[in-house]
């Protein structure tokens, strides 16, 4: 990726902590994020914190910092990518009953155990043909956009539906290696399969965008979806901003984005 020209750096990163004091985090982070200029989003539940954020450089640097030195918020791992204005509309920063949604009770998601692959791991492992299988958590319309070469999936429209689908899992025969755009979703849901005696599956750490970074992206065909006004990155992590909405993926105007149901815009 070319980032010379792209002076916009989009930040993404979660943790899985138990939160006790909401309203107190919210302040918090609210205040620290005031009068930087950002766009994006900060989800704050009970479970943890999911932050997807864009803006300069050196105020992105900042709120890092931030969470890297609060008490419950420090280690997360931030992935990053660059585009020429910020993907998103407007900030904000809400509690929510989770920070993505399985719609589903689980427990001690923080303690899980995390049994991470790392992206040069798992390509040097397909490199040299090592029987795994590569389990795509996303929904339909995302897979049908880029995924890995050969991977599994369970045909879901929304993450919820991994619930319902995850009896298929069982069938699964060897190395199982989740994967999805950032991580979140493998995450939260390996803490549920853990919960209901599959606790041997292994998840691709900072997902699609973290395997782009740290490697040539080779096993990985098309493109990645992800949240927000880019659409979906390339294989270099340019944005493509392809012709869909990125609430409701219905092919939009693409210069005013206001002919879908969910109108993004308001």
């Amino acid at each position: 990726m070319n980032s010379s020209n792209l002076t916009c750096l989009n930040t993404t990163g979660y943790k899985f902590i138990n939160i006790d004091d909401l309203n107190k985090t919210l302040e918090e982070v609210k205040l620290i994020c005031s009068n930087k200029g950002l766009l994006g989003t900060i989800y704050i539940a009970n479970e943890g914190v999911n932050i997807n954020l864009a803006g300069p450089e050196n105020k992105i640097t900042s709120i890092e910092n931030f969470f890297d030195n609060h008490e419950l918020f420090s280690g997360i791992h931030f992935k990053h990518t660059y585009s020429k204005q910020p993907p998103f509309k407007k900030l904000k920063i809400k509690i929510k009953p989770e920070i993505i949604s399985i719609k589903q009770k689980t427990k001690n998601l923080s303690r899980v155990k995390k049994n991470y692959v790392e992206p040069k791991e798992l390509q040097k492992m397909l490199n040299n043909g090592q029987e795994i299988h590569l389990l795509d958590t996303r929904n339909n319309y995302e897979i049908n956009i880029g995924t890995f070469k050969n991977s599994k999936n369970l045909n879901i429209l929304k993450f919820e539906d991994f619930v319902d689908k995850s009896d298929e899992l069982k069938n699964l025969d060897g190395e199982v290696i989740m994967f999805c755009t950032g991580g979140i979703r493998c995450e939260k849901a390996q803490g549920f399969l853990s919960e209901n005696g599959i606790s041997y599956f292994k998840q691709l750490k900072g997902g699609i965008i973290n395997y782009l970074i740290e490697t040539d992206g080779k096993y990985w065909d098309g493109e990645c979806f992800v949240f927000d006004d880019r659409i979906t990155i390339d294989k270099e992590l340019n944005p493509t901003y392809k012709n869909l909405c990125p609430n409701c993926q219905v092919i939009i105007n693409s210069i005013d984005r206001k002919s879908c149901n969910c109108n993004i815009t308001s």
